[in-house]
């Protein structure tokens, strides 16, 4: 049994989806972790205690009060023989409470007193889960440390569909394992990782460029920062919010991408080009707005410098990760990328498939390395996809010495 000495805190607050954390706990108790649930009085209103209590195979605890067999408190004696404390689901009452240090019950009196890594899986209606003073929290807590599992678009409790949906328990037990095998394997590596789309403006107000979101790039970042790299994030423009601990650059366009990327390559260990760089750009620049007129416009283009392959040329020791977005012939043009740009590990994507490409929290994607090995993924998180990728150049830079 691969975790029987790991001791979680499955804190469960009073959200519609309460039920999925069933799921987990038997999950978490079948693969030998010893789960102590800890129940919210509105939680208790959902789902018996005594559902988690034969499940977990340990008392559930309710009261701040509760005595237990040994001198301490209860709750403290819990969390600090705890490995994790993981909140699914987290309602957006209790997630302002520990954004905020309220400590009136026995979970977030708990989530004050742990010393092991924080989990949250915020579950709630759309409405709520965009509100400002939700978001703010949710931002805090990740600035602090605690790891976030984003929700998902999908059916809510008011029969409406929208984001704040809880994330699947398959991914919030990858998330839980990652945490629990506390991996530290890229520790005093340092990694920079592109993200986002790049901006060609062809006057103040107009510029060419696509729809990606960064979210793959950002959970390379994130997931790299987690197992101990030193992580350079260099983000072309997007709304998500950088992670905690990673150095960002904030850059526009390909060339400003390009000037950044070559600042810190001599230095690092590791490159992940995750980002989507226009290829063209408008060979010539208004400096006042192009005015509407009766004719036709022609916008004469010009390449932009291909970054991934510039950085093949200069490759010493540096392990090259690239990525393939394409919309046919996927793994014909992803083995023809690899060698051409001199990566080491190509990551290729079909945008048209469902559930994959650009602006989504998901993504399949097919490995190959310059070893002629393929593996295709199915369909994950891109928190998982990042996990994965940065497993393969692990055992890259061991292969190598």
């Amino acid at each position: 049994m691969e975790y029987e000495n790991k001791q979680i805190i499955l804190g469960v607050t009073g959200g519609i989806a309460i039920h999925k954390s069933l799921d987990l706990a038997s999950q978490l108790v079948k693969q030998g972790v010893s789960v102590h649930v800890v129940m919210t009085e509105n939680a208790t209103r959902l789902i018996q205690p005594l559902q988690f209590q034969v499940i977990s195979r340990n008392p559930v605890l309710l009261d701040l009060f509760d005595v237990g067999s040994k001198w301490k408190p209860l709750h403290i004696d819990v969390a600090e023989r705890a490995d994790l404390l993981a909140i699914v689901p987290a309602t957006a009452n209790f997630i302002g409470k520990m954004a905020n240090g309220i400590a009136d019950d026995a979970l977030s009196t708990i989530a004050i007193s742990v010393h092991c890594p924080i989990l949250v899986a915020p579950a709630m209606e759309e409405h709520m889960y965009h509100n400002p003073y939700v978001k703010a929290n949710i931002e805090k807590l990740k600035s602090h440390g605690a790891e976030i599992v984003e929700p998902i678009h999908g059916d809510l409790a008011s029969g409406h569909q929208g984001m704040g949906r809880l994330n699947s328990i398959d991914c919030i037990f990858s998330r839980v394992t990652h945490l629990l095998n506390g991996r530290q394997d890229l520790k005093e590596k340092k990694v920079v990782v592109t993200a986002g789309p790049t901006r060609e403006y062809l006057d103040p107000t107009r510029f060419i460029s696509n729809p990606s979101s960064g979210k793959m790039g950002y959970a390379v970042a994130e997931a790299a920062q987690r197992r101990g790299a030193d992580v350079t994030l260099i983000s072309g423009p997007t709304t998500v919010s950088p992670p905690a601990g990673v150095e960002l650059c904030c850059v526009e366009s390909a060339g400003e991408m390009q000037d950044a990327v070559l600042r810190v390559y001599d230095k690092v260990n590791i490159a992940v080009m995750a980002a989507a760089v226009s290829d063209y750009r408008p060979q010539e620049f208004s400096p006042n707005k192009l005015k509407k007129s009766s004719h036709q416009l022609t916008v004469p283009l010009e390449r932009n410098p291909d970054i991934a392959e510039m950085l093949g040329k200069r490759k010493r020791k540096q392990i090259l990760v690239c990525f393939a977005a394409e919309t046919g012939n996927l793994l014909e043009n992803a083995q023809s990328k690899l060698i051409s740009k001199n990566c080491d590990l190509i990551v290729a994507n079909d945008i048209l498939a469902k559930g994959a490409g650009f602006e989504q929290d998901t993504n399949i994607v097919t490995l190959l390395d310059n070893a002629d090995r393929q593996e295709q993924l199915p369909l994950l998180s891109k928190k998982e996809v990042a996990d994965i990728i940065l497993d393969r150049v692990v055992a890259m830079t061991e292969e190598r010495g």
